[in-house]
Order: structure tokens, then C-alpha cells, then sequence
């Protein structure tokens, strides 16, 4: 026994001080920063500098820097930043790879494939398009194969392929290509000055998830990520070479109906008039002086041009010598009388023309007019064709195109031989900055898309912790008051055990640079509160067996073994465990914090319990010869729970009938991870009225000519507001964003003490305005609907085989799995029933990990009764209903003691935590409540009912 302990004291001791450490590091290089910001005065310049400055940081040499690698991440709900999820386009590798293919079973199946995509965002990509060739290849009856598409283009040069080898040959590529762009997006990320970024592959998908906390300004974070990086340097028209054409194709222009599908609203009617040579407003481009530009597009209607310019119709009467004409937009805007103006180039598109695979360097310099170039150094080849290119346009322009925009256009005065060129156009220093990230990072091999983003502001994220820690200090201190209380000395020590349990949580989560975010903290409470689960059934085994008559030393020894409480601990953990797990595996974001809090949470919990709790006992024990256990009667309580089962199923009947047909006519109030859509939290400087605020929003959202009416929630708040919308979801333009921001203008008269630009800036030290908001494209809603789905099912049917097992009986298994299924359609069924009355009852990826937590509170509930019921099984002298009624009654104190304790940590948080973390705790208390009742009368239930048709057979 000494040997064991002192292995105890020296694991514990050796964790505690570890954990300590990084947990004071943490501390240290936060107040750090404080100190920073608060030197700076919000100066970013400064702050930076002051960090910089320190070159020492903890008993190591780390700076600043380095330093902020090995501190707590805090999640984006509590920092603030940005988060997204990109979707790498297959669709654009495969035509990549096919050089552009036109052939039309190509392009059918590109479409079908893309049908899929939708209807199924987990389905792969590849193995849809090659389904449908093979597919159609048997309906016509033709020889036509894969190596038609692919072989002897410039990116698959293999040639001596079957159709099966080419296919593994593009699959590989299609996951070099993935695999690149991941690798330049943290590359572009860490240039980007992000500390702590967090950028990785969604298992083995498409999909890549950026986390970038502290992050406000959003535009330019899309900018970055999203900029492929193509650059080319192409020949030029100018305009009196272009514009016989355009006079030619200007009749064909006003014939073209389809063109009215790009006017905004309320703009077609204004400009229907206006031919193809006005909208170009040569007038404006003659004031100019510029040859180069041949067209000045108002920028409402360069969707309208595009779509004109690359028509079948238009194209048709292309003259021979403008055959590889491309025309493309400028990168910089022109302002007169309050409109935007584009500039429209048209550049000769040919092989030869130059790209950006030359580039070997990227560097920004200054002119002197302190004019900001950017200035690109090529390799011995690059330099190479770059002499010919530049000999062979001497005395003309030529346009240097980044991502299909014109950035500059200069005059070739003699041949360049040194590889060197230069990128100007009025750039700011940010934005010289961001290309010179981009171009040194190399190019993306393909498109992306964010199809999820979210914008927390820092105030938001500093009022969610506030919340969060005062919430979970009310709940510590009241499970400690009440194993006190419940438990005198023995409580006492339980409460030091979780004290030490929450170190090592907060210690390993550093240690593995895990992120805690605020369903994270909530996770660890929850942690703690059942955590006492292991302490309550040690010291009810320990009363137990002195009621009998054992010794104190001997009671106290034979509760930590598997006679005793051990195998209820290990197979109440096992099953949360197994929920946790699923959770991981499936969760993104927040959820996946809350799975990792909750993994960790079980081990710490197991050892604190099982080790240190026994060490305490066995210490005071040895010192003071006795412990004092208050013993309540509870051995008298013998209540007959089997006699009423006809009661409970009846009561479980009526509550699931209510669900039932609640979803039928009600249905749930799906928040946008499962439908698409776009959320804002605004609080405003005065109390509205929600419906004020949709009406008034509604006379700007108008879609298909119809308005489109947003969902305005309150948020905790009467001046805060959450403002859901499905506008445009569907359409994949990026101004989509801004010009939702700017239908929001409409509620200016809310905030007379701000202007506009600061309404919907999110920066530090915001109190009105926009705090934060997301964005979720339907086809990531899909993906989070599909996997929320499996989650619960492989959690539910994991559960039944592990008790199957476990008991070696397929009627616990059974009831342990209806159990479940009474759980969660009844805690569904109440968010169904009242989410009109009560808007925080949403359907979100926090609900679902919300119930796969209840999942697991209630199996570790049943389990626990079922424990009871096989150890009382093996005395013959009881009937199986005697058996069953005793297994309920011994682990009743048990049940309520853990289920009040639970109960009350929830409803601390639920009430003080904050509206952000509402839903979640709701759900919770409805499925700790109700898990608490069918363990009881539910799962035991069934169990007899199953024996007893069994006994009589």
C-alpha cells in the first residue's frame, strides 16, 4: 500500500506542477498583452512593437511570439476573430486537368456530378462524374473512355493508362491538389501575422476550416484566402482597335432578353434604355486619356456586360483578327458624382503568354512620389521568355493580370532581360501587403469557396467570458457547499479531488494546444458536477457496507474495487466516453472544443476520483483512526417503482404522442446550421420591437420580386437583437454580403450616436452595432444535418451493443436503447412545442451536442440501476421483480444525489451564462431531467417486462 501511494503522490505531483506551469504561463502572457494594450492606447503599430520588445518571457527564452503558441487558445465565441470553411473546387481540377474539355459527355457529367454534390455534400465528387460516363458510355454504345479526356493533356502526360489507371492517376492528383492548397493557405495565414491560426482539412474532404481569432476586418481576410494567385502577363488591345466590333454588336445587344436577370432590384427600369455603347460611356473614358480602357462600366451592370460579351451570339461575330480576344476588368474603381465605374480591358489571350509558375520572388519597394510597387523577380526561364515577350511588344502596352483582374498596363520602352517586373496601380500599403502574401505563397491549384463563415466581435467574445466565469464559479462553489454538506470530511476531500481534477483539464487542454471556447467551459462544469458521480457512488457503497456491519478500512477498500463501485464508474464513463468520441469525430468548431473538454474531463475525472480520493480517505484514516460518513436511512426506502409501470408508460406515451404531433405541425425551429442562411447579432442604442424591425427589413430584402422577411429574435437583451435571413443564400455572388449590409441601413434611425461604417465595423471595445455574424451556404447545412444525423445514430446503437456486452443480455441492451429513444424525441418534442414562445429554442449544432451529452448522462444513469439489478441477480431467493425493485431503491440516493447536483450546475449557467449559451444548457436541463426519470421508470421497466414474458414461456 505504501508503494502505491507513493507512485499516487508523485503522478499527482508531477502533473500538478506541470499543469500549474503552463497554466500560469497562460496567465502571465495574457496580462502581457493587457499591458500592451493598454501602453497603446488600441494602436496596433505600438502594441506590436511593445511585444516585440520583450525578449523574455517565462523561465525560458521564449519571445512573444513563440510564447503565444504555448498559452490556452481561447475559441473565437470568447476572443472574437473570424472563422471559415472553404470548399476546394473538384469541379475546377477536373476541367484543370482535362485542358478546358468541351466535349459534351464531359460537361454532363460535370453536371451531374454537381447534382449529387448537392443533394449529398459527403458524396465524392470524382466517383459521380465516372458513374455517370460509364453509365451513359453503355447507352450509346460507344468506345469513347476516360483517357479521352485526360491523356495528352498538359497535366496527366501518361498515355499507356487503362481507364482504371488513369482514375487512380486523377485521384491522386485531385488529393496532391487539396493537399497543396491546404499547405499555401497556412503559409499565407502565418505571413498574414495571425497568432495561434488554426487551418485544417475536415477529415479527409474538400473542405478545409480556418479559425483566426482576434481577426476583425473580414473583407480582407476573404480577399487573401480566396485570391488564387494566377498572374499573367498578356498583350493588349486598345480601344480603336476594339471598338468596330463594338459598334457592330451593339444592334445585337438590345435584342438579347436574357440580360434583364442581372439588373438589381429596382435598377433594370432605370437603365433599359441605355444601348451597349452607352453603358461603355466612351465620353467618360475620352476625359480619361487612356486608350487602353475600352469600356467605363457603371458596377451594377458589369454582371450584365460579362454575360453579354461571352453570349454565343456576340462571340459569332468576333472578326479573325480578335479571335483570342478576353476581356477582363480592371482591378482599381473610378468615382463620378457618387457612382463606381469599372474599367474594361481586352487582352489578347494566347499560349504563349507568361504566368506566374516563373515567379521565384515578391517584394514591395516605394517610388518617388512614395508610391507603392510591387516588384516580381522571375526564374532563368521566366527571365528568359520575359526578354522575348518584352523584345517582341517594344512601343506597346502589355497588361499584368492578377486573378483575372488588370492591375497595371505599361509601356514597353526597350527589351527586359533581367526577369524583373513591377505591379503598380495606386495600391495601399495593405493591400501591397496582401500581394506580396499571396504571389510569395504561390498560387492555389484550383478555386475556393467559403460556404461557412462566422464574425464574433471582441465585445461580444469579453462579455461571453465574463459570464461564463462568474456562471462557473456560482456552480463550483454550490457543488462544493452541498458535498459538504451531504458528505462532511469525506465531501471535503471530494471537493480538494476537483480542485485538482479542473487543473489537470485546464493543464492537458494547453498542453495539447486545444482551443476552449465557450461550450468548452460549460463542458468542464459539466465535467466537475458528474465527476461527483464517481464520489457519490464510492461513499454510498462505503455506507453501505458500514449499515452492514464492515469495518471502516475494509469498507472503504472494498468500494474501489469491482465489487464494489468500480465497474458502475468504469461503465457510467465508458458510455459517456463513447458519446464524446462521436462527438469529435463528427463536431466542427465549438463542438469539437466541447467533445475535447469532455474526453479529457472523463480520464482527469477517473483518476482524481479512483486515485486521489482513495488517498485522501486512507490518509485521514491513518491519522485520525476514524472517518465520520453521515449515514441517512435510506436502507428503509423499499418502494415498489415495477407496480406503477403502467403509470410511467402511459405518462412516456402521452409525452411522445405530444412530440410527435408537435413536429407534425409545428415542426422545429431549425437555426442555420441545418437550413443555410446568414445572422447577425446587432444591439442598438434604444429598445425595438422584433417585428418593427423585420417589417422594416422586409421592404429591402426583396428576392424574385418578393419580400424576403428576416427572423428578428431578442438576444438577452431588449436592445439586442438576432436578425436570420435567407436572402440570396443561394446566390453564390460575393457582394451578396455588402449589400445585405447596406439593406440594413435601414435601421440608421436606431442608432443616432454612431454613423453607419461604425454600425457594421466589428472592432474591439464595441458595445452598439453589429457584434457578430455567420454565414452557412446550404451545402455545408446539408453536411452538418447529415453528420448530426449519424452521430446520434452510431452513439445510440454503440451504447446498445456496449451494454449487450456488458450484461451479456439483450433485453438490457434493449431497454437501455428505448430508454434513449424516450429521451431524445421528448426533449425534441419541447423544443417543437414552445420555440414560437420562446426563441432560444433552436435546433443548432450545439443542441446536437447538447443531446449526445444527454445520451450519455442518461446511459451512465441507467447503467448504474442495471449494475445494481446483476449484482442483486445472483441471489436466488428474489423473484426477477423483487431483483429489479431492489437494483432501483439501492442506487436511488445515488441517482437523485448526482441529478440534483447536475441539475443545479445547469440551471447556474443556464441562468447566468449568458443568452449565447441558452439553448444549449436548456437542452440539457430537459435531458438530464428526463434521463433521470426513464432510468428509473423506463429502462428498468422494460427490462421486466422482457424477463417476465420470458419466465412464463
Amino acid at each position: 500500500m505504501r508503494i502505491r501511494n507513493f507512485f499516487t503522490i508523485f503522478i499527482v505531483s508531477l502533473l500538478t506542477v506541470i499543469c500549474l506551469y503552463y497554466i500560469l504561463f497562460s496567465l502571465y502572457v495574457y496580462k502581457l498583452e493587457r499591458d500592451a494594450y493598454l501602453y497603446s492606447k488600441g494602436n496596433l503599430e505600438i502594441e506590436k512593437k511593445y511585444l516585440e520588445s520583450k525578449k523574455r518571457i517565462g523561465l525560458l527564452k521564449y519571445n512573444h511570439f513563440s510564447a503565444r503558441n504555448k498559452v490556452l487558445n481561447l475559441g473565437l465565441d470568447l476572443r472574437g476573430g473570424i472563422s471559415f470553411i472553404l470548399e476546394i473546387s473538384e469541379k475546377d481540377l477536373l476541367k484543370k486537368f482535362s485542358n478546358n474539355s468541351k466535349n459534351p459527355v464531359f460537361l454532363k457529367a460535370l453536371n451531374h456530378a454537381d447534382k449529387e454534390k448537392e443533394k449529398n455534400p459527403n458524396v465524392d465528387y470524382f466517383s459521380s462524374f465516372l458513374n455517370f460516363f460509364y453509365r451513359n458510355k453503355k447507352k450509346i454504345q460507344t468506345d469513347f473512355s476516360i483517357s479521352d479526356f485526360f491523356v495528352n493533356r498538359s497535366y496527366v502526360d501518361e498515355i499507356n493508362y487503362t481507364d482504371r489507371d488513369l482514375e487512380k492517376v486523377i485521384r491522386k492528383k485531385i488529393e496532391l491538389s487539396i493537399s497543396d492548397t491546404h499547405n499555401i493557405l497556412i503559409s499565407r495565414m502565418d505571413k498574414f501575422g495571425v497568432v495561434q491560426p488554426n487551418v485544417q482539412r475536415i477529415k479527409k474532404s474538400n473542405r478545409i476550416l480556418i479559425e483566426l481569432p482576434g481577426i476583425e476586418n473580414i473583407d480582407r481576410v476573404k480577399n487573401i484566402l480566396q485570391k488564387r494567385a494566377e498572374l499573367h502577363f498578356f498583350e493588349i488591345y486598345n480601344f480603336r482597335e476594339i471598338f468596330p466590333y463594338f459598334e457592330k454588336i451593339n444592334k445585337i445587344y438590345s435584342e438579347n432578353e436574357k440580360l434583364e436577370r442581372f439588373e438589381p432590384n429596382n435598377f433594370s427600369s432605370a437603365r433599359k434604355t441605355r444601348s451597349f455603347i452607352e453603358m461603355l460611356n466612351i465620353s467618360k473614358i475620352n476625359k480619361m486619356d487612356n486608350n487602353l480602357v475600352v469600356g467605363l462600366v457603371h458596377k451594377k451592370e458589369m454582371n450584365k456586360i460579362t454575360y453579354f460579351l461571352n453570349s454565343m451570339d456576340v462571340v459569332e461575330y468576333l472578326p479573325y483578327t480578335l479571335r483570342n480576344i478576353k476581356f477582363l476588368w480592371g482591378s482599381k474603381t473610378y468615382q463620378y458624382n457618387q457612382e463606381k465605374y469599372v474599367p474594361l480591358f481586352a487582352v489578347k489571350e494566347e499560349n504563349n503568354s507568361l504566368n506566374g509558375d516563373i515567379i521565384t520572388s515578391v517584394y514591395k519597394s516605394f517610388g518617388p512620389f512614395n508610391e507603392i510597387f510591387i516588384n516580381i523577380k522571375m526564374n532563368q526561364e521566366g527571365a528568359k521568355n520575359w526578354k522575348i515577350f518584352t523584345e517582341k511588344n517594344i512601343g506597346r502596352n502589355i497588361a499584368i493580370v492578377l486573378d483575372d483582374l488588370v492591375y497595371t498596363a505599361p509601356f514597353v520602352k526597350s527589351v527586359i532581360p533581367n526577369g524583373i517586373s513591377q505591379i503598380s496601380g495606386n495600391l495601399s500599403l495593405q493591400e501591397s501587403e496582401d500581394l506580396v502574401n499571396v504571389l510569395s505563397t504561390g498560387r492555389l491549384p484550383t478555386s475556393v469557396k467559403i460556404i461557412q463563415s462566422e464574425v464574433v466581435g471582441p465585445s461580444l467574445g469579453k462579455e461571453t467570458i465574463r459570464k461564463g466565469i462568474f456562471s462557473f464559479f456560482i456552480a463550483i462553489i454550490f457543488v462544493f457547499i452541498w458535498m459538504f454538506y451531504y458528505y462532511i470530511i469525506p465531501g471535503l476531500y471530494a471537493n480538494i479531488a476537483l480542485i485538482f481534477n479542473f487543473v489537470f483539464i485546464l493543464g492537458f487542454l494547453i498542453s495539447i494546444n486545444s482551443v476552449l471556447t465557450f461550450p468548452g467551459i460549460a463542458g468542464i462544469i459539466l465535467t466537475l458536477a458528474m465527476s461527483m458521480d464517481s464520489y457519490v457512488l464510492i461513499y454510498e457503497k462505503i455506507k453501505e457496507d458500514m449499515r452492514n456491519g464492515t469495518s471502516i478500512r475494509s469498507a472503504i477498500h472494498n468500494s474501489y474495487t469491482f465489487q464494489g463501485a468500480l465497474s458502475s464508474i468504469i461503465d457510467g464513463q465508458v458510455t459517456t466516453l463513447l458519446c464524446g468520441i462521436i462527438l469529435f469525430f463528427f463536431g466542427i468548431g465549438p463542438i469539437k472544443g466541447f467533445s475535447t473538454t469532455l474526453i479529457i474531463g472523463i480520464f482527469t475525472s477517473f483518476f482524481s476520483s479512483i486515485c486521489l480520493g482513495k488517498l485522501f480517505l486512507e490518509w485521514h484514516l491513518n491519522k485520525y483512526k476514524k472517518i465520520f460518513f453521515r449515514i441517512w436511512n435510506s436502507n428503509k426506502v423499499s418502494w415498489d417503482f415495477l407496480s406503477k409501470r403502467k403509470f410511467s408508460y402511459a405518462i412516456s406515451f402521452i409525452c411522445i404522442l405530444g412530440s410527435l404531433i408537435s413536429f407534425y405541425y409545428k415542426g422545429l425551429n431549425l437555426g442555420i446550421d441545418f437550413v443555410g442562411g446568414r445572422t447577425y447579432i446587432i444591439r442598438f442604442d434604444r429598445k425595438v420591437l422584433p417585428d418593427h424591425i423585420s417589417f422594416l427589413l422586409s421592404k429591402y430584402f426583396i428576392e424574385n420580386g418578393k419580400p424576403s422577411s428576416p427572423k428578428v429574435l431578442p438576444f438577452g437583451e431588449e436592445n439586442k437583437m438576432k436578425i436570420v435571413t435567407k436572402y440570396k443564400i443561394w446566390n453564390e455572388n460575393n457582394q451578396i454580403d455588402q449589400e445585405i449590409l447596406k439593406n440594413v441601413l435601414a435601421l440608421k434611425p436606431y442608432f443616432h450616436t454612431i454613423d453607419f461604417q461604425d454600425f457594421k465595423t466589428i472592432d474591439k471595445d464595441k458595445s452598439l452595432g453589429i457584434l457578430s455574424s455567420e454565414k452557412v451556404e446550404p451545402v455545408i447545412a446539408k453536411y452538418i444535418t447529415k453528420n448530426a444525423f449519424i452521430s446520434i445514430l452510431l452513439s445510440l446503437f454503440g451504447i446498445f451493443f456496449y451494454i449487450f456486452i456488458r450484461f451479456k443480455k439483450w433485453k438490457f441492451g434493449l431497454g437501455a436503447l428505448v430508454s434513449l429513444l424516450h429521451d431524445t424525441i421528448i426533449v425534441l418534442g419541447l423544443f417543437s412545442i414552445f420555440h414560437e414562445r420562446f426563441s432560444v429554442l433552436e435546433i443548432n449544432q450545439s443542441f446536437i451536442a447538447a443531446l449526445l451529452t444527454i445520451i450519455g448522462y442518461s446511459i451512465n444513469d441507467t447503467v448504474i440501476v442495471y449494475d445494481k439489478i446483476r449484482k442483486f441477480s445472483g441471489t436466488e431467493s428474489f423473484s426477477i421483480k423483487e431483483i429489479i425493485n431492489k437494483g432501483i431503491n439501492s442506487s436511488l440516493t445515488r441517482t437523485m444525489n448526482t441529478s440534483f447536483i447536475t441539475i443545479w450546475a445547469i440551471c447556474i449557467i443556464l441562468f447566468f451564462g449568458g443568452t449565447t449559451i441558452r439553448s444549449f444548457m436548456l437542452a440539457l436541463l430537459f435531458g438530464v431531467s428526463i434521463g433521470t426519470y426513464s432510468s428509473i421508470f423506463i429502462a428498468s421497466s422494460i427490462v421486466y417486462d422482457l424477463s417476465k414474458k420470458k419466465e412464463k414461456k
